[in-house]
């Protein structure tokens, strides 16, 4: 059986190696593709990650273990080959030895890591996505008040997308001019998404995660820092100066399983605000049964009064990221395709007219 199960891990290395080869180099990590073709080699390490959940990708929870590792200031030779902690990393393909010695000598904390931790981002960059859509339910809603309800909130940037700086090349400017985080999203196709002068108003805020992310702990939000790619030293800027801001602004995240704890969060909200439950890379990485009582719950609560669904999601079969919004209204449910999302928030193409 454990033959089985590494044969198995083998195989997601050698795929995964794929996909940190990217399409593009925005997309790619040159050191990581160059590692899971070594590590499909290697059963030692394959050892490592045995007992890791195979409900998620395996290879980033390796990766990312061994990053915490060095971000915490782990002293070896491995740390020359990181763009995330050197300013002239080595080759790739000097790495494999180093990365097997490393993980000889820390195979205890790798594999507390990865049987402990789960692999839970918080892209800040996405919310150039979602703010186009929060902005068309704010119209919808006749410009009340959002409500906003966020599943799968890891450490809560993205509730405070209003904090922040956007800037859609042609079509201007939005945000806090004085924010630290600074966004910038091209536009793809003939449409383009409405971009007001001032950003709606946000009544309140409440997240829902099954582990949350205390933004005011330095070990969890490493753990979040290390999941970022190492040659994407942009991405890792962003994040941490969102996290000086929630740091600033803590949201409110109920820890818990959405599909049960969604209607007490809806109780906390007023009922004469508009109600906005959004997600984003969530529920695709969701069992298809609990995703089903999350969407039964929403449209229970739809029952008793108007909801707003933001979904940013990327499906097997789909071929990008789509952003979609819901409408339970008295008029029924509708549903509208906003757009095709770069998958970490750098384009959109807007589809809406």
């Amino acid at each position: 059986m454990t033959a089985e199960l590494l044969d198995d891990l083998a195989q997601r290395f050698a795929f995964h190696a794929t996909i940190y080869g990217g399409a593009t180099p925005e997309n790619a990590s040159p050191l990581y593709a160059h590692l899971s073709q070594y590590v499909a080699t290697d059963t030692d390490i394959l050892q490592l990650v045995l007992d890791a959940d195979r409900a998620t990708q395996v290879s980033n929870l390796l990766f990312g273990a061994v990053h915490y590792l060095l971000l915490r200031g782990e002293d070896h030779q491995l740390r020359t080959f990181y763009a995330s902690l050197t300013a002239h990393p080595q080759a790739p393909e000097h790495a494999a030895p180093v990365f097997r010695d490393f993980c000889g000598q820390h195979a205890q904390e790798i594999q507390h890591l990865v049987t402990t931790r789960k692999v839970q981002t918080n892209e800040v960059q996405r919310c150039t996505c979602l703010l186009p859509a929060f902005v068309l339910t704010h119209k919808y809603a006749q410009e009340m008040p959002l409500s906003l309800i966020e599943i799968g909130s890891s450490a809560g940037l993205h509730l405070l997308w209003d904090k922040y700086k956007y800037n859609y090349e042609t079509i201007g400017q939005i945000g806090d001019d004085t924010s630290e985080v600074r966004l910038r999203c091209s536009l793809i196709g003939q449409h383009k998404p409405h971009i007001p002068l001032v950003m709606p108003l946000i009544y309140s805020r409440i997240g829902i995660d099954i582990n949350p992310i205390n933004v005011e702990d330095i070990e969890a939000t490493r753990w979040v820092r290390a999941l970022i790619w190492p040659e994407h030293i942009d991405r890792a800027q962003l994040f941490e100066r969102a996290i000086t801001i929630a740091r600033r602004n803590p949201p409110k995240i109920i820890a818990g399983n959405a599909a049960v704890m969604l209607q007490a969060a809806v109780d906390n909200t007023p009922k004469d605000m508009a109600l906005c439950i959004f997600h984003s890379y969530t529920l695709n990485q969701c069992p298809d049964e609990i995703r089903n009582q999350i969407i039964l719950s929403i449209e229970e609560i739809a029952r008793s009064q108007d909801v707003f669904r933001i979904s940013l999601e990327w499906y097997g079969g789909q071929k990008q990221p789509q952003l979609e919004l819901y409408s339970y209204t008295k008029n029924g449910l509708q549903h509208e395709l906003l757009a095709y999302c770069e998958s970490h928030g750098r384009s959109i193409e807007w589809l809406h007219s």
